[in-house]
């Protein structure tokens, strides 16, 4: 079932064209995987589709609702939230204080259907129920990331938009947090992931889109487009 629908969506900073006509589709029920070299729109593609970028041109559908141009907020409330590329949280509070005031934002902004019973079961299904009373600030950084995942979650989307959730992990730490989102299809949360860990895309995504300098080059499942050409010679000299 297709959750989202971005066509032909432009969004140009003065003379940079950072996005030229993507089409993008991300179903609900899979986790798609966007990739490419640093600088290929990526994360302006994510910024455009949750409303703290106007596009320039183009549509972005929502469960069959126009949203381009509307508030960050707005998006947010129709069922979409993201993540962001710095593990970001209230450092000055504690874990559980961090999710709980997530959880009652999303419940002040209207009603929802929560997957989970309360912010300790939230954090229960992160792996953070033993750190609830520790300062988001002394979190070792992997668990700081799982607490953003949190957040994330306490909104109960219905898509979720992750900007290279496992930067600065170690191995280990990167196989638990694909663990996590690789669950998240079968609870109702469709997921769309920017990542440069190769390894972690391939093994968590459903399908692949590949950006370069913001234009969609390839589309498929990760084999078959790891193995395309025009892919290839993007990221020629890298491993993949």
């Amino acid at each position: 079932m297709s959750g989202l629908e971005v066509v032909q969506l432009r969004k140009v900073f003065g003379g940079v064209v950072a996005l030229s006509g993507v089409d993008i589709s991300i179903r609900l029920g899979e986790i798609l995987g966007i990739v490419g070299p640093n600088g290929s729109g990526k994360t302006t593609l994510f910024n455009v589709i949750t409303g703290a970028l106007a596009p320039t041109s183009g549509e972005i559908r929502w469960q069959g609702k126009a949203i381009a141009g509307l508030a960050s907020f707005e998006i947010a409330r129709l069922g979409i939230a993201r993540s962001f590329q710095q593990a970001m949280a209230f450092t000055g509070i504690s874990v559980r204080e961090n999710v709980r005031t997530a959880w009652e934002h999303a419940s002040v902004a209207g009603p929802t259907r929560s997957r989970w019973s309360s912010p300790e079961e939230l954090l229960e299904f992160v792996h953070l129920s033993d750190f609830g009373d520790a300062m988001a600030g002394n979190l070792p950084f992997g668990s700081l990331r799982k607490l953003g995942l949190a957040v994330a979650l306490a909104s109960n989307p219905r898509l979720l938009l992750l900007d290279e959730p496992a930067a600065g992990l170690n191995d280990t730490e990167t196989n638990q947090l694909a663990g996590l989102i690789s669950q998240l299809p079968s609870i109702g949360v469709g997921v769309c992931v920017i990542d440069h860990d190769m390894d972690l895309i391939t093994s968590l995504c459903d399908r692949l889109v590949v950006l370069d300098f913001g234009t969609k080059i390839a589309e498929g499942r990760p084999a078959e487009v790891l193995n395309d050409p025009k892919v290839l010679e993007v990221y020629l000299g890298t491993d993949l």
